[in-house]
């Protein structure tokens, strides 16, 4: 294969455990991908807004976003190349399954747009305090018809509860009209249905005329796999909680594995 486009996950896999990367290091390696005319993206759950606030130092360079877990794709040049957001129908289904739900997440819930947490009036503010710092605005609402701007997804977690079961209950609630799926920060998204990373990757690499055989891409996690099994080189990291027929990065993200690892399979220096 050629490499034209490398993508990767950003918590567990190209962030340390303290959310940080080594920017010296990543600033090299982005000029090396351009003069070797090699496409580079962030491939993540997270929305927009905290992307901007970890690559603020960046956000000059040709960098592309699949973000929302595959709900949004905005190439380097600005251009919005998909984006979809769960249907009123969807989000007032999702609303009553949660109000009726036996066990309420009680580590936060947030309905999100790219800039803005809107979390339901019942809720308790404080479980959701923790995700506000990557958000611009935070909003209270009593029902998804209040909300003006589309939601991208719904995200929960729980302290002390068998994820494994919500995903169970959700999916026989909520069927067909959702895709259910880790965030890679330990909580649990709702998008919409047919969307995730493979899916958005592939929108992205058509744009740039690129086969995925031609992509690398890396992860850790749950919300990876789809993307990791659509590309021509796949890379999990050694801290990696999942299992498949993936190469492994040469160091973890706590000490610039992606990068490293960037930099040996394209011969960078």
């Amino acid at each position: 294969m050629t490499i034209q486009l490398i993508a990767t996950d950003l918590d567990g896999t190209f962030l340390t455990d303290d959310k940080k990367f080594d920017q010296t290091l990543f600033r090299r390696v982005l000029s090396q991908l351009k003069r070797q005319n090699i496409a580079f993206a962030i491939a993540t759950g997270v929305h927009q807004e905290r992307i901007n606030v970890i690559f603020k130092d960046f956000l000059n360079e040709p960098i592309n976003f699949v973000t929302n877990n595959g709900a949004r794709v905005i190439k380097s040049d600005g251009s919005v190349l998909f984006s979809k957001a769960l249907s009123v129908k969807t989000l007032a289904h999702i609303q009553d399954f949660l109000v009726h739900y036996d066990v309420q997440p009680d580590r936060g819930l947030v309905f999100s747009t790219d800039e803005t947490a809107y979390l339901p009036q019942y809720a308790d503010i404080q479980n959701s305090e923790r995700y506000f710092k990557f958000f611009k605005n935070i909003v209270r609402f009593e029902n998804v018809t209040d909300i003006p701007d589309p939601i991208y997804k719904v995200t929960m977690s729980w302290q002390n509860f068998d994820e494994s079961q919500f995903y169970r209950d959700a999916r026989l609630a909520l069927g067909a009209d959702v895709h259910i799926t880790e965030t890679g920060t330990g909580a649990i998204d709702i998008i919409a249905a047919g969307v995730n990373k493979a899916a958005a990757l592939n929108i992205l690499a058509e744009s740039y005329g690129i086969n995925m055989a031609d992509v690398v891409a890396f992860g850790d996690g749950g919300n990876d796999v789809e993307m990791l099994c659509a590309v021509g080189q796949p890379f999990k990291m050694p801290n990696a909680r999942i299992t498949g027929d993936y190469q492994t990065a040469v160091d973890d993200n706590n000490n610039s594995g992606v990068l490293k690892t960037i930099q040996k399979i394209t011969h960078l220096s």
